[in-house]
C-alpha cells in the first residue's frame, strides 16, 4: 500500500511541476518537498517491510540526509507564495547545512562494498539495534534521529508566522484554498514529525536507547499521517494545477495559461531576444507609472503592451524570477521611499501617501513596506528626520 501511496506522491509533484511550475516558481519547492516526502516514503517501506534485500541495501541509511531537506523546501514554498522572496539567495543556503553536516556522516557506510550493505541491511532488518553498530563520525545516530524531527517542527514554526503575517496583512481575502491548502499542510508535517518525536523520547525513556519501533505502533502512525501527506494535494486542485488568486476563479484558467506557455517555450516568442525586447519595452513604459493606480493588475499591462499574457507570464516568472504582483509592489514602494525623502509625509498621513502609491488600505501599505525595505514606514520617516 505504502509504495502504492508515494507513487501519487510522485505523481503530485510531476504535475506541480508540469502545471504550475511556468505560473509561478514557488510551486517549485512544493513539488521538491513532495518528492522528498515520497521518497522518505519509500525508504521507509523498503527499509522495514520490504522483501527485497536490494531495496534493503539501497535505502538503509542512505536517505538520512534527505529527509533533512523535506521541512526546508516547504519553508521555501510558503515564503515565496506569500512574500516576495521566490529566489534561493545568499544566507539561505545555510538551511542546506544539516543536510551536507548528514551527509558527510554517512560517507564512512556509503564506502562499505555492496555485499556489506545487502548483509548489513538484511541484519538490520531483523534487529534495528544494529543501527549503533555504524560508524557515524560527526553526529550519533539517536541525536541525529531526534533533531531532525526538531529541525522540521522549526521550520513549521517559520511557515506558521509567515502565513499569520500574511492572514492578519488581509493578503489571503480573496486565496481562501491557499490558506486553507497551507493550514493542512502544515498542521500534517507538523503532526508527523511531532508523533515521530514523542515515540523516539518514549523509546529511550524506556529502552534507555532509541529502539525503532519494536511494536510497530510508530510505523502504523507514521504511514497513516504521511498517507494523508500525500494524498492532501489532490484535495487542492487549484493548488496543483498552480493557480493563483490574481489569475482567475477556475482550474481552466491556469490550464489554458501553461498550455499557452508549454507551446510556446521552445519557440521564438519566448527566445532571448524576444524576451529582451519584453524587457525594453517595460522599461519604457514604466515611467508613465500606472502601477500606482488602485486595482492595477496583469490585465492592464497586457492592454497597454498588447502582448499576450502567458508571454508576460513566462517574462516575469522565469526571465526575471518574480511575480507580476512583486514586480509591481516594488516599483510602488520605489516610489513611496521617493516620497518620504521629498517630505510628502510632513504634509500628508502616511495612508495618503500609500493611497498615492495605489495601496488600498493602510495595512497592505505597511506590509509591503516592510518587506522591500525591512522596517515599518513610520521607522523609515523617523531615520530620515534624525
Amino acid at each position: 500500500m505504502l509504495p502504492a501511496i508515494c507513487l501519487f506522491g510522485f505523481l503530485g509533484a510531476f504535475l506541480l511541476l508540469r502545471f504550475a511550475d511556468k505560473v509561478n516558481l514557488a510551486n517549485r519547492y512544493l513539488a521538491y518537498h513532495f518528492m522528498l516526502n515520497s521518497l522518505f516514503g519509500i525508504a521507509h517501506w523498503a527499509s522495514v517491510v520490504s522483501d527485497s534485500a536490494t531495496l534493503r541495501a539501497i535505502f538503509a541509511i542512505h536517505y538520512f540526509p534527505f529527509y533533512l531537506l523535506n521541512t526546508p523546501f516547504l519553508y521555501f514554498y510558503i515564503r515565496a507564495i506569500l512574500t516576495d522572496r521566490t529566489r534561493i539567495k545568499s544566507w539561505d543556503w545555510i538551511h542546506f547545512v544539516p543536510f551536507f553536516i548528514v551527509l558527510f556522516n554517512i560517507i564512512p557506510y556509503s564506502l562499505h562494498p555492496w555485499s556489506f550493505k545487502l548483509d548489513f541491511a538484511e541484519r538490520l532488518h531483523q534487529d534495528s539495534r544494529l543501527i549503533y553498530q555504524v560508524y557515524f563520525p560527526f553526529i550519533p545516530f539517536t541525536f541525529y534521529f531526534i533533531v531532525r524531527s526538531i529541525i522540521s517542527l522549526g521550520y513549521i514554526v517559520y511557515g506558521a508566522i509567515i502565513l499569520k503575517k500574511a492572514v492578519t496583512a488581509r493578503k489571503l481575502k480573496t486565496a481562501i484554498e491557499l490558506k486553507n491548502w497551507i493550514v493542512v499542510c502544515l498542521g500534517l508535517v507538523a503532526i508527523f514529525n511531532f508523533a515521530i518525536l514523542v515515540f523516539s523520547l518514549q523509546s529511550i525513556y524506556l529502552n534507555g536507547n532509541l529502539v525503532l519501533d519494536v511494536h510497530y505502533n510508530g510505523r502504523t502512525v507514521a504511514t497513516i499521517i504521511m498517507s494523508a501527506m500525500t494524498a492532501s494535494i489532490y484535495f487542492f486542485p487549484k493548488i496543483l494545477y498552480g493557480l493563483q488568486p490574481q489569475m482567475g476563479n477556475s482550474i481552466s484558467d491556469v490550464l489554458a495559461l501553461n498550455e499557452k506557455i508549454n507551446k510556446s517555450s521552445k519557440s521564438p516568442e519566448f527566445s532571448t531576444s524576444r524576451l529582451k525586447l519584453v524587457e525594453k519595452s517595460i522599461k519604457n513604459y514604466i515611467p508613465a507609472k500606472r502601477y500606482l493606480e488602485p486595482g492595477y493588475c496583469l490585465a492592464d499591462l497586457v492592454k497597454d503592451l498588447g502582448m499576450p499574457e502567458h508571454l508576460l507570464t513566462y517574462y516575469f516568472n522565469n526571465y526575471k524570477g518574480v511575480t507580476f504582483l512583486q514586480w509591481k509592489n516594488k516599483l510602488r514602494i520605489t516610489e513611496a521611499v521617493e516620497l518620504l525623502k521629498a517630505g510628502k509625509a510632513n504634509t500628508n498621513t502616511l495612508e495618503s501617501v500609500g493611497k498615492a502609491c495605489g495601496y488600498k488600505s493602510r495595512s497592505n501599505f505597511i506590509d509591503s513596506f516592510k518587506s522591500q525595505i525591512g522596517e515599518s514606514p513610520s521607522a523609515f520617516l523617523k531615520k530620515l528626520t534624525e
